[in-house]
């Protein structure tokens, strides 16, 4: 029962998160728009990991469906994040085909890692990248309120990747219930900090 209302949390958590950043910044130049996208289109990804859960029961075709949304929510969706910090904080600018690219590259990373025999080692790299990304880019964010939004985002989702993820950096079995807390938490408040570095006033 915790554990779809978690999911619960986190599918209207991410999803509304997703529409109210491109609301709230449907006009801003291209090369904001683009990271704004980017993170609108990871907070989707981990939509559709909650709803999975929500709506599909275990079977070979849906054990599948549910592991493919997972991947994406951790293997995708929190390294977009991440790079949209880094690349806000360091006035990075690229195109949506740049974005793309970069998105191929986190699939055949893992794909590789995996059929490698690395995937524990990837998954741990990975999460240290994540979140060092997050605190730089946070640390690099000009307005004051939105670095400690940043901070407090990326506080959230080191307590999730370390502790509680799919495969965390401490123990050997994460904790889903609370990965979706830490995850429902700090997307949001991920998304605030953005809407408070790319606002104009």
């Amino acid at each position: 029962m915790i554990e779809s209302v978690s999911h619960v949390i986190l599918l209207m958590s991410s999803s509304l998160a997703a529409v109210w950043l491109l609301k709230r910044l449907r006009s801003a130049e291209p090369e904001t728009h683009y990271k704004v996208r980017v993170f609108a289109l990871s907070s989707l990804f981990v939509t559709a990991y909650a709803l999975s859960h929500l709506v599909l029961t275990q079977g070979p075709q849906q054990t599948t469906l549910l592991q493919m949304t997972e991947n994406l929510s951790m293997y995708v969706a929190l390294p977009f994040i991440a790079t949209v910090f880094l690349a806000t904080g360091q006035q990075w600018h690229w195109s949506m085909a740049g974005w793309g690219r970069w998105l191929l590259g986190l699939i055949a990373f893992f794909e590789l890692s995996r059929a490698m025999g690395y995937a524990v080692l990837y998954a741990h790299t990975l999460s240290i990248a994540i979140l060092l990304a997050l605190f730089a880019g946070s640390l690099l964010f000009k307005k004051a309120t939105a670095k400690i939004k940043g901070l407090s985002s990326a506080f959230v989702a080191s307590i999730g990747l370390v502790f509680f993820s799919f495969i965390p950096l401490i123990g050997t079995a994460g904790n889903p219930i609370f990965f979706n807390f830490a995850l429902a938490a700090f997307i949001p408040l991920a998304a605030s900090a953005l809407l408070d570095e790319f606002s104009k006033t």
